[in-house]
């Protein structure tokens, strides 16, 4: 992880969309995932908006039109890190009963096990990292990992340019 936020830091003069790029491919890696995804959320935290999908994920996407603008109330399980306001672990997404769970459409990327936590900025919910399809299961500490990657590299996005 140290690795991926001096990354950041040698990249001071990022537009916003490139850092974010980076921090998914870094979120990736760290994790040891096959995708991932990052999107910022709007000051009421009821919209999630979508800044950047791991070169992996969008390779393996055929979902024609890839919305980038989600309210909270129609997203799926990707949508609870917001709502429970903590790291949320799916390990067997096929087997879930979550009532959150509303599956995926047609082409989309396959999801076996995926964790996604919110972007604190103090108290606010300012974004939500996720990574998804680790070979073996995601742990608690997995999630603690990724939770500090998303604050600590908030800064480095926040202060990006436009």
């Amino acid at each position: 992880m140290e690795k991926a936020l001096e990354k950041f830091a040698s990249m001071n003069k990022l537009r916003r969309q490139a850092a974010a790029d980076v921090l998914v491919e870094e979120a990736v890696r760290v994790m040891q995932s096959t995708m991932g995804y990052f999107a910022v959320m709007n000051d009421a935290e009821d919209v999630l908006t979508m800044l950047g999908w791991s070169k992996s994920a969008m390779g393996a996407c055929a979902v024609m039109d890839k919305p980038i603008v989600y309210p909270i109330e129609e997203t799926g399980l990707w949508g609870d890190a917001v709502r429970e306001r903590k790291a949320v672990v799916t390990n067997d997404y096929p087997a879930s009963k979550k009532p959150t769970k509303k599956g995926y459409p047609e082409g989309h990327v396959k999801l076996t096990r995926h964790i996604n936590v919110p972007v604190w900025d103090g108290e606010h919910i300012v974004g939500v990292l996720g990574v998804g399809n680790k070979e073996t299961d995601y742990s608690d500490a997995d999630a603690a990992m990724l939770q500090e990657l998303a604050n600590r590299s908030w800064a480095y996005i926040k202060r990006a340019r436009e």
